[in-house]
């Protein structure tokens, strides 16, 4: 999740463009990514 291009810039949630079985947004992946994101900053 973190950008090749940009050090120490991460991605979370929908930008990533994850494609759940429920269709549309997938909320469990934008808060897990974002939870991780912060962890991994820090």
């Amino acid at each position: 999740m973190q950008s090749t291009v940009v050090p120490e810039l991460y991605f979370a949630g929908e930008v990533l463009d994850i494609d759940g079985i429920t269709g549309g947004f997938n909320f469990q992946a934008a808060w897990t990514t974002g939870h991780i994101a912060g962890l991994l900053k820090n």
